[in-house]
């Protein structure tokens, strides 16, 4: 009898513990942004918890998102993305003479307009090369937007962006040759 009783109790965890569970339900995220708020008080609602909030961003004109339902496009794609970037990034004469290689990280957010707006180096090489990515990210044409529940949003994106002096058989990403 006892033991029946154990395997009925254990049964019992077992169908407890083994609950189905909903990967997109609501939460109430508890991350606070720059300015202390959580994401909750941001929005003014739950949020999903597949649509992350950039806390690193500005919140002041409503959430920044790292990831939405749709993410925000360049127009003609991400092909035409990498062929603005090469286009409009040049490797300085100095630069080459050099023989300066690497990577300039930059941030930017798309914003619900499709504007690009807070452009930013988070991570440099030389003042010439990263002057040239600030201005051509921060001349790009508007985007198509983020959405969620066909509401258009803010997102951020961080790129780098290579600067290599040879082309090698395995160069993948937004690089940029001499």
């Amino acid at each position: 009898m006892k033991s029946i009783t154990n395997l009925l109790i254990l049964l019992l965890i077992v169908s407890v513990s083994c609950k189905t569970r909903n990967d997109t339900k609501t939460i109430q995220p508890v991350a606070a942004n720059k300015s202390g708020m959580t994401d909750t008080a941001i929005l003014g609602k739950e949020v999903q918890d597949n649509y992350l909030i950039d806390n690193t961003s500005n919140q002041d004109k409503g959430p920044v998102y790292m990831f939405c339902e749709k993410m925000p496009e360049f127009p003609g794609g991400e092909t035409a993305f990498t062929g603005y970037l090469k286009n409009k990034i040049k490797y300085s004469k100095v630069a080459i003479a050099d023989k300066v290689e690497g990577r300039v990280k930059m941030k930017f957010i798309v914003s619900s307009t499709g504007e690009i707006i807070e452009t930013q180096i988070i991570k440099g090489i030389e003042k010439d090369l990263d002057d040239q990515c600030l201005k051509a990210i921060s001349s790009m044409p508007k985007w198509n937007p983020g959405m969620i529940d066909n509401k258009p949003v803010a997102v951020s994106y961080n790129i780098p962006i290579r600067f290599v002096l040879e082309k090698s058989e395995n160069l993948s990403g937004y690089y940029i040759l001499p």
